[in-house]
């Protein structure tokens, strides 16, 4: 038979079929995987332009923290509004907290609700849509009445919705917020509710112990004149000389006082350094610079000036006076302290708290660990804030009559930066509460 070369009509015109049908379905993933990058590039600006909108907000002082105007409600389930309803905002299905609609006392609400539109971008990439600003009170659910009432701190909320772009579908609100807490509320230290302790026995109550910048060899608080360097607070060795005690005859080496009254004065007494002797930014009290990976409770009088381990530039001390009675501890232990980070950098904490029990014979302390906790915040307050944790001890405890209770603080290596804690002040009076069915 003669030979023919080459393809057929039909053959030519299947093969031109099939590769229509592959360039069709790669265009396709093609399409999806370029919308799929538009919408994740708008969620990235969606969630920048948030977030720097809460800091603003965080910023302004507290009782600037009010909405101008009720923010609008909606009936639309994608919109921020459909959260809002009359006075309150619905946070979670289950959790509502009151919109805050009036400002502190002398002070004007700073909070615009919104919609703000924005534009981020230039050109056909320009990523345009609308901010929503929420205030809300929190009703938090302090232990041992440490806050009272519904209104504790606020909820500051950032919705932001972006306005669809050509082929992209429209996406859900980004939604950021934070906590905000008041500096200039103190926590009242007041007893606790009637109640009984484990067993039947006696009512306990909470007794409240204010740490002060005063050495505790003095038996009540002293007025502060001044800032000075970082107090040898927690020193131990063999000889009296060497052991940070309440009978050692040099202030500086003592640890310092807690006691039960609040510090006097008001916004405008001055605020104080209490380490004087170490470089750092901070708005005022004890700077702590992080060292050592297991809590310590003391350090060796020899180690005392050595930044690398706990020093006493990393571990610090406070001491009641002698119990005049034994103090029973019904188990139950809350720090509230005031504290931020050098500098206001961004990083975690880890922070040791101990409490001791302390008989001092000639000079020598004999301790007894009452109990411990690691208090982990991975992000650290920047600017002086209130932080508040409960632990409670292994079970309950006293400290004999002529004996004190001491607490200290270690601020450990994995803290990603130093610290510093404010107190004695009236406007940030930190305090150790415990407890106990004996109240001083």
């Amino acid at each position: 038979m003669q030979r023919e070369d080459g393809f057929t009509l039909i053959e030519v015109l299947i093969a031109v079929a099939v590769m229509s049908v592959g360039v069709a379905a790669t265009m396709r993933v093609f399409g999806a995987a370029g919308r799929t990058t538009v919408r994740a590039q708008q969620h990235e600006v969606a969630v920048q332009r948030a977030q720097a909108e809460i800091d603003r907000l965080a910023a302004l002082a507290y009782g600037e923290l009010a909405l101008t105007t009720a923010p609008a409600s909606s009936s639309d389930p994608n919109h921020p509004g459909h959260k809002v309803s009359g006075g309150n905002f619905a946070v979670r299905s289950d959790l509502t907290e009151a919109l805050v609609l009036s400002p502190g006392a002398g002070a004007a609400a700073k909070v615009e609700p919104g919609p703000q539109t924005f534009a981020v971008g230039t050109g056909g990439g320009t990523v345009t849509g609308r901010l929503y600003r929420y205030v809300t009170w929190r009703d938090e659910s302090c232990p041992l009445n440490l806050c009272d009432g519904a209104e504790n701190t606020k909820r500051v909320i950032v919705a932001l919705t972006l306005d669809p772009m050509p082929g992209v579908t429209a996406s859900a609100p980004v939604w950021v917020s934070t906590i905000v807490v008041d500096p200039n509320t103190a926590p009242p230290g007041s007893q606790a509710p009637p109640g009984n302790a484990p067993g039947g026995g006696d009512p306990v109550t909470a007794d409240t112990f204010y740490l002060y910048d005063t050495p505790c060899s003095h038996g009540t608080r002293q007025p502060q004149t001044g800032g000075h360097p970082t107090r040898d607070t927690a020193a131990t060795g063999p000889d009296a000389a060497d052991n940070s005690t309440c009978d050692h005859p040099d202030p500086d080496h003592q640890p310092d006082l807690m006691g039960g009254s609040a510090p006097p004065g008001d916004s405008s007494t001055p605020v104080f350094e209490y380490s004087s002797d170490l470089a750092g930014d901070y708005l005022g009290g004890l700077a702590m610079v992080n060292a050592g990976t297991e809590c310590a409770r003391s350090y060796l009088a020899e180690d005392a000036d050595d930044p690398q381990g706990p020093s006493k530039w990393s571990v610090h001390a406070w001491s009641t006076g002698a119990m005049p009675q034994p103090y029973q501890l019904d188990g139950q232990v809350t720090l509230s302290l005031f504290t931020s980070t050098l500098a206001g950098v961004s990083g975690s904490g880890r922070l040791c708290a101990t409490l001791v029990d302390r008989e001092v014979t000639d000079g020598v302390p004999s301790d007894r660990p009452l109990g411990s906790a690691v208090y982990d915040l991975p992000n650290w307050p920047r600017t002086m804030r209130r932080v508040t944790f409960t632990f409670s001890l292994d079970q309950p405890d006293a400290v004999p009559s002529g004996h004190r209770l001491v607490l200290t603080l270690h601020l450990r290596e994995e803290s990603s930066n130093d610290v510093a804690f404010l107190y004695d002040h009236p406007l940030h009076p930190s305090l150790l509460e415990v407890a106990t069915p004996t109240p001083l």
